[in-house]
């Protein structure tokens, strides 16, 4: 399977070969997740709805820019992302902007009127991937340069990958080092045997959400909540169908992992439809 968004794998344990099928499939590149602080407290402007935040950058691309209420990983979602003379504006609807201490609302609600109720500053991230990091060749054992034992510590050695099929996860390997954005190849130092294992690290997941998969996800978490959301008739509705769990089960529902719920199995028949089937030929 894959995850749904993009996410990073580090260190993945792979034993040593040629070609190596990642756990995760729908591989997008190697390395891993790095983190740019690219706009730490940055200021809200309350007075337009959308809400703005306005950063100075030399950036041309939006990739991989996540917005946070301060000091958390909870993620803020924007409505849209611009680049204008010089400066990134985000909007951000003054309902997503709830201050992080009032995010659990009340059943009468919070007066959009109110100006404290909203939060003044986010943090905004830039996460991309590092190619610097893609695999690293263990033995069991230290290694000198004339190839002696020196010690029980582990010896590692860099290498870089070439994704040979990204749909499957199958990834090629070759030592190397990586200096000023690029890899050498070179040739294994360790000159006793070939390596335990390999220590892989990678992103994988969908680059954009399908509508069946936004589906999926909403419905299973209508299973998941004790009470009906807040909303018009229709969102009430969905939840009291995706809440419901009906009289007579199959075996093969009861066994749903997911639970019983109509949200839960439909999420989990949706999740069925993720697996790649990818087989081994012995001989």
């Amino acid at each position: 399977g894959y995850p749904l968004m993009p996410k990073w794998f580090s260190g993945e344990v792979h034993p040593f070969g040629c070609n190596i099928v990642t756990k995760n499939t729908n591989v997008i590149a190697l390395g891993i997740k790095a983190t740019d602080d690219f706009g730490p407290a940055s200021a809200v402007d309350l007075v337009p709805d959308p809400a703005t935040v306005t950063i100075v950058t030399a950036l041309t691309s939006t990739d991989g820019i996540k917005v946070y209420y301060p000091d958390t990983e909870i993620e803020i979602s924007p409505s849209d992302m611009e680049f204008l003379a010089g400066s990134l504006v985000i909007s951000i609807p003054k309902g997503r902007l709830m201050k992080y201490e009032l995010r659990d609302n009340p059943a009468t609600g919070r007066l959009s009127s109110t100006a404290g109720n909203y939060q003044t500053t986010v943090d905004v991230k830039r996460h991309y991937n590092d190619a610097s990091k893609q695999i690293v060749a263990v033995w069991p054992h230290g290694c000198n340069l004339a190839c002696s034992s020196s010690g029980c510590s582990r010896y590692t050695e860099a290498a870089c990958g070439t994704i040979l099929d990204a749909e499957i996860g199958e990834i090629s390997f070759q030592f190397a080092t990586y200096s000023a954005g690029s890899w050498t190849t070179t040739r294994r130092i360790c000159c006793r045997g070939n390596p335990k294992k390999l220590e892989i690290s990678y992103e994988a997941g969908t680059q954009e959400l399908e509508s069946i998969a936004e589906m999926a996800i909403i419905r299973l978490a209508h299973s998941k909540m004790p009470g009906a959301p807040c909303g018009c008739d229709v969102i009430h509705n969905m939840w009291i169908r995706d809440t419901e769990i009906p009289i007579v089960l199959s075996v093969e529902r009861l066994e749903c992992p997911f639970g019983l719920s109509n949200g839960a199995w439909m999420a989990w028949k949706f999740a069925g439809t993720l697996e790649i089937d990818r087989m081994t030929v012995f001989g």
